[in-house]
């Protein structure tokens, strides 16, 4: 009887961090382009978006949530990297290519197979690199 009131007590506690944790971590629910109007053919606030989220995905890797950082790769992909590709394949076709597959295959692959965290890194920097062509081709 002891026993099942201290683990009453500690399911208790571990729902209340729990719950805790989830309200007060940032949200992360960045709207999808289509639903900014304004911003939707904005190459330049789409990729500010892609890298917010990106670096939101390490920032999630490093408290070990390999879930949340696969979200947020997703959303940087589907709901803002597909709003670009056009435009940047008129400007530099294997530039939007090549980040294509860094982001939707590479980096999504290596989250899901939680390959060490330098390893994701390094694929990080990389689309990052990529991200700031795309921006100086825009700007021109």
């Amino acid at each position: 009887m002891i026993n099942s009131k201290k683990q009453m007590v500690y399911t208790t506690i571990s729902s209340s961090i729990l719950m805790m944790m989830v309200l007060l971590l940032p949200s992360y629910n960045i709207k999808a382009q289509e639903e900014n109007e304004g911003e939707k053919s904005d190459p330049l606030t789409i990729l500010s978006n892609i890298r917010n989220l990106l670096d939101k995905s390490i920032t999630e890797l490093n408290a070990g949530n390999y879930e949340g950082a696969s979200e947020l790769v997703d959303i940087a992909y589907i709901d803002n990297y597909e709003y670009i590709e056009d435009p940047l394949k008129e400007l530099d076709n294997d530039l939007m290519e090549e980040t294509e597959v860094m982001i939707r295959e590479d980096l999504a692959s290596a989250i899901e197979d939680k390959k060490p965290l330098d390893e994701i890194t390094t694929l990080h920097n990389n689309i990052r690199s990529n991200l700031d062509i795309a921006e100086k081709l825009f700007k021109q």
